[in-house]
């Protein structure tokens, strides 16, 4: 084992690390053979000798290969290569995610991140969209669970998904969207608990006296209303109808908030206005700009928006968001523990943040 090393080559280009680097050679050496099972792998110290590795990032290097199912620990043997049957795919992994939302920024960086932790973990990964409503377009996901499937992720199930995914019999877990009619999967979902309680309390500082909260009016997800009346500050629903079929649909969503402030009595705008959706946010901006109603100087907004959408939402807009990495982190690591068929350990809460903004300032 002395030549392990001979061919790696690694040449910094700020796009991987040289642990990384090392830990993907060790891993394509095991899969195809190079390095047999039952071989002993250098001692950390060598490891790092050998690569110009610290001697931590080394033993790193060796926890995740070892985590991965590489390389195991033996008593007086070191750390010892698996057999390659140990080493090829342990299975495979379904995301079902809602039409649309696949070339969004958010849900892509989240898919994104949740592939790369599975597939070092040694699991194919694919996904499967499906639509809103009905259930004419669910094909697409039938055919894929009637394939060899480990574990389902289904994000924001319709009622329709959700019955197919239970009569499948394949083990799935539910992530975010109203709570799920399937009481027998998991489901992960978001807190606002915290973000909440620091928006009242800015609220109370900026003397704030009336929020309206925008929404679509068949969602009733997020209520701010108890925390602000706590402080004392009033707080009533503006529903906004869709417009499209596609109840998720961007164009729809932009185009009712548009419509609904566009034609709104200056003198019935509130301190501050809550929106439960970035689109009906730039529908909103967009009326305020025909106007000539300037914010924050004329009226205060908040908006549930994602992280990094840019030019499609202002950055500088005070929101509740959450980092699409750090929820893909915490998917891929809830769906590994139940794969792992160990004890199934309880579903995540993921928490927004509440990020100021040049619009809310204090």
């Amino acid at each position: 084992m002395k030549d392990i090393f001979q061919n790696f080559r690694f040449v910094p280009d700020g796009t991987i690390t040289l642990a990384d680097a090392l830990c993907s050679y060790l891993k394509e050496g095991i899969t195809f053979g190079r390095i047999k099972g039952g071989d002993r792998l250098p001692t950390m110290a060598e490891i790092a000798k050998a690569t110009g590795l610290s001697f931590g990032k080394a033993r790193s290097v060796v926890e995740r290969l070892a985590a991965e199912g590489y390389v195991h620990s033996r008593p007086y043997a070191g750390t010892v290569v698996r057999s390659r049957d140990g080493n090829i795919l342990r299975g495979r992994v379904l995301v079902a995610v809602p039409i649309g939302d696949v070339s969004r920024f958010y849900r892509a960086q989240m898919l994104e991140t949740m592939r790369q932790r599975l597939s070092e973990a040694g699991y194919a990964f694919s996904s499967v969209t499906f639509p809103m409503h009905g259930s004419d377009g669910l094909a697409p996901l039938r055919l894929e669970l009637a394939r060899a499937t480990d574990l389902v992720i289904a994000m924001r199930a319709t009622p329709e998904v959700q019955t197919c995914l239970k009569e499948s019999g394949v083990s799935h877990v539910y992530t975010f969207g109203d709570r799920p009619v399937d009481d027998d999967a998991p489901w992960i979902r978001f807190s606002l608990k915290t973000a909440f309680s620091l928006f009242a309390d800015h609220c109370a500082k900026a003397r704030v006296k009336r929020v309206v909260q925008v929404r679509f009016e068949d969602n009733e997800m997020f209520d701010v209303r108890p925390v602000l009346a706590k402080k004392g500050i009033a707080c009533s629903w503006l529903e906004i109808p869709r417009k499209d079929d596609d109840r998720w649909a961007f164009e729809g969503s932009v185009r009712g908030s548009y419509e609904a402030f566009l034609n709104m009595p200056r003198e019935n705008l509130p301190s501050l206005l809550l929106f439960w959706t970035s689109f009906l946010a730039q529908g909103a901006i967009t009326a305020f700009l025909a106007r000539g109603i300037r914010l924050p100087e004329d009226v205060k907004a908040v908006s549930l928006a994602n992280v990094g959408l840019g030019p499609v939402y202002p950055k500088s807009f005070t929101r509740f968001e959450i980092d699409p990495s750090a929820a893909g982190e915490k998917v891929a690591a809830f769906a590994l523990a139940l794969l792992a068929k160990g004890r199934v350990p309880q579903p995540p809460v993921i928490t927004l943040k509440y990020v100021f903004g040049q619009t809310f300032p204090f």
